[in-house]
């Protein structure tokens, strides 16, 4: 995180420290992913920063070394569970950096209440407000190593459902296929598995189908879309294949949705409205005869599966350099077949760059 345009976006608010609890904030401001601060929901962690101060790091004790380790910050503090009260804590931190009785943003979202109310209880000359626009402002602007790692991610799940597709037959199930993708990922570096969608034939419309033990058939389509994280960082990949030799109707679907999707990628440049990418693809799905019925046709990928900003048809901000967005549209057949294309896209000034290193062909791929 950059400190300088954290402090802009504290002092364009009139916030005197901003405060990240939950477990994506806490990654991208100090750079230590704590998986237990997920699993364990008393087990708080906290980044403190004061406007153009010095930051505090507070963790649980058992993960002190992990946050050591990890995060950039000097300053980290640690309580001992089930002895100490974290908020508490945090409030004492506060004060200590002369907080109290101004403004201090923190994520209302996700402290629960109880928390919040010791946090109040404990300094109540302080104004304790929310602070989602702050890290909404950052996040959606990658620093270099955040593009390195989404990259990494990206690159590897389309590896992984490429080479999951190639060696699969007519006949597989969607389990097997699905834990295919699942080991080639694991091979290729992730940490984790966030989802896994795969559906096969009427199946593939379920929006999130879990794959099951039916087996694909010729003459069906196979959709999956697949989440996983490395290092705390989000990948995320859909794509569909024929099973046995494509119909020509399935190839001319495939084709027309590559055109949109194509398209659409090419024009992401800075500048370009969101809004604008939207309706570009609505148009050429019309055009070609696609039905098309979606809110949105994208989203931002970071810490959090689904980050602000989205390509939706009110979004009339234009991209700007850095942004890194997940282009997915989806189109559902009358026969009950449902295609999905997703690439994850950097925009630059030189134009954009698909991180996922798709080659972008016209061609449906095959399970045979």
């Amino acid at each position: 995180m950059d400190l300088t345009k954290l402090n802009a976006e504290l002092a364009k608010r009139d916030l005197d420290a901003v405060v990240a609890v939950s477990p994506e904030n806490v990654l991208y401001a100090t750079g230590a992913y704590i998986i237990t601060q997920k699993l364990v929901r008393d087990r708080i962690a906290a980044a403190i920063f004061p406007r153009n101060g010095e930051p505090t790091f507070l963790v649980c004790g058992i993960e002190e070394s992990l946050a050591r380790a990890e995060s950039w910050i000097q300053d980290i503090r640690t309580y001992v569970e089930f002895q100490e009260n974290p908020v508490r804590m945090l409030a004492d931190i506060l004060r200590a950096k002369g907080c109290r009785g101004r403004r201090v943003g923190i994520e209302k979202r996700f402290l629960c209440a109880e928390d919040f109310e010791v946090l109040v209880a404990a300094d109540r000359d302080t104004a304790f407000v929310d602070c989602r626009e702050v890290f909404e402002a950052l996040r959606p602007y990658k620093e270099p190593l955040e593009v390195a790692c989404l990259r990494k991610g990206a690159r590897a799940t389309r590896k992984a459902v490429e080479a999951a597709f190639l060696v699969s037959k007519p006949g597989d199930t969607e389990r097997q296929i699905a834990n295919r993708i699942l080991r080639n990922l694991f091979e290729l570096g992730a940490d984790e598995m966030t989802f896994m969608v795969l559906g096969t034939g009427k199946r593939s419309s379920i929006v999130h189908p879990i794959p099951a033990d039916i087996p694909t058939e010729p003459g069906h389509i196979v959709r999956q879309d697949v989440g996983t994280l490395f290092k705390g960082y989000h990948a995320d990949m859909a794509w569909v294949a024929a099973v046995g030799k494509p119909t020509p109707h399935q190839a001319a679907v495939y084709r027309k949705m590559m055109k949109a999707h194509k398209a659409v990628i090419s024009n992401m440049k800075p500048g370009t409205r969101f809004c604008d990418l939207y309706n570009q693809c609505k148009e050429i799905y019309l055009s070609e005869g696609l039905r098309f019925f979606l809110p949105h046709i994208g989203h931002s990928l970071g810490v959090e599966l689904h980050e602000a900003p989205m390509i939706t048809p009110g979004n009339d901000a234009p991209l700007r350099e850095n942004l890194v967005m997940n282009v997915e549209h989806i189109h559902a057949d009358p026969d009950g077949s449902a295609y999905q294309l997703e690439d994850l896209v950097l925009v630059t000034a030189a134009g954009p760059e698909v991180l996922t290193g798709a080659d972008f062909s016209d061609e449906i791929p095959v399970i045979e």
